[in-house]
Formats: structure tokens, sequence, C-alpha cells
């Protein structure tokens, strides 16, 4: 299994959503963050979502009365969604999991699997191109970050449509650029209390953590390594979510 493909229909047409098969480090850890020879973190295998939530994937699992987003439209990722909103009960993600989105990850790679935001560790090895990590590039997928990244609003102060850049090694597409992406863990600013197995770091602590810059920040808040810490009740409309899922028999990174 190297994807798992979920489409559905609705008034406005097709859709589909694709969720990578993340190969986990398998004793090779990468090193995290920004300084030469980061702290090794290894990471199991994972599912996670080639685009960020699309408003499209949004609506099909809370329906469209409920849309957030500031700039509107299917093939746009959703925004203006805060932490809180996303792992409250009957939040977005409680639905997803008990709606046919997480009927069909369960069908297709395990009854304990479950969608999930991904550990800010997970996260950063994802958007370094999982085991392509040693190409050592500055953003996901590129050292020239106009290949990948919609950023600095010029192309207007606004999301631009999912997918439209080129991809990272694995195939996922806007991790740098476009709209932030909430992590699961408590923001912590010592990368040593940072779990080494993929897990999130889960406090103490009152911010919790956005990744991937946006379509109106610098480049330099768009490269794989920069950390953002932020209060899980903000929202505006840079920031967004990326799906995860755990595979099954694997670690539940928002357990």
């Amino acid at each position: 299994m190297d994807s798992v493909d979920y489409a559905w229909r609705d008034g406005q047409g097709a859709y589909a959503h694709r969720f990578v098969l993340v190969p986990g480090t398998q004793g090779r850890p990468y090193p995290f963050g920004d300084t030469p020879g980061g702290r090794p973190i290894e990471v199991g295998a994972f599912l996670l979502g080639s685009t960020p939530v699309t408003q499209a994937l949004w609506a099909h699992v809370t329906g469209a009365d409920e849309m957030p987003a500031v700039a509107r439209g299917p093939g746009l990722p959703v925004e203006n969604v805060s932490w809180d909103a996303l792992t409250r009960p009957g939040g977005f993600l409680e639905r997803a999991n008990a709606g046919p989105l997480g009927a069909a990850i369960r069908a297709r790679v395990g009854p304990g699997a479950r969608l999930r935001l991904p550990s800010e560790t997970e996260w950063e090895y994802a958007a370094r191109g999982g085991p392509h990590w040693p190409d050592g590039y500055r953003f996901s997928g590129s050292d020239d970050v106009e290949a990948v990244a919609w950023y600095d609003r010029r192309h207007g102060d606004h999301t631009q449509p999912v997918a439209r850049k080129a991809p990272n090694p694995l195939g996922l597409f806007d991790m740098s650029g476009n709209v932030w992406e909430w992590c699961q863990d408590v923001f912590t600013p010592d990368a040593s209390a940072i779990p080494a197995d993929g897990r999130p770091y889960a406090g103490p602590g009152a911010e919790r953590v956005l990744r991937g810059g946006c379509f109106h920040n610098w480049a330099a808040h768009c490269t794989v390594s920069k950390r953002y810490e932020i209060a899980p009740e903000f929202h505006d409309g840079c920031i967004g979510l990326r799906l995860a899922a755990t595979v099954d028999g694997g670690p539940a990174a928002g357990a």
C-alpha cells in the first residue's frame, strides 16, 4: 500500500482525497530542527494527506453550512480553523472518524486506524521527504521556494488551489506555504523534550504548534524546520490542517 484514495460526490461534483503512506525511519533516525546534527528522531509508518484538507472535504465531513473559510472554493484549503475546533468533542476530527471517511480508512488500513493531526516530528519528517530526508532540501521538495510554495503574497493575499505547485519526493503538496498546518503537539522551545519516537509533546505548555508557513509569509517561514507556536483557540485565514492516520498496529500519535 503506497496510498489510499477516498472519493465522494456532492451536488457540486466529484472529488477525491489521497493519503500517502509515509514509511518509517526503520532505524535510520532523521535530525529534527534547523541546527546541524539536530535531535535524532525515529518515526513509525503513517498515512498523511497529500494536500491540506480542502473545503470540499471539510464540507463532506461537516456539511456545507459549517464552512469557516475566509476565501471560498472547493479546491482551496480550508482555513480559519482553530486547534480547539478540530480536536474538541464533536469537532472535525471526531466527525471525520465517525463518518464515511473514517470508515473507508479503517476498511483499507485496519480497524485500529484513525484520523488525527500529525505530531510535529511526523510533520517535519514527511516535509523532508520521509526516507529522502538526506537530500537536505530547505523547503519541502526543493531548495527553490517558487517551485513548491505559495508565499509572500506573490500571487495575491489569499490561499491558492491545492496541488498546483510541485510535490515533494513522497507526493505531498503544499507542505511549504499556502496555509499553516496544525500539529497535535503542545509547543516547547526545548527540542530535547520532544519525544524521539514520533509521538507528540504533551506538555506542560499553553500553546500548540503550526508548521509550513502560508501564502503571505516570507520564504523563511516556509522551510521544513520552521516552528511556530500559537494559542489553540486562535484561527484566521492563514491556518488550516492536514490529516494523518495511524497505521493499524502503530503508535497512536495523537493520544
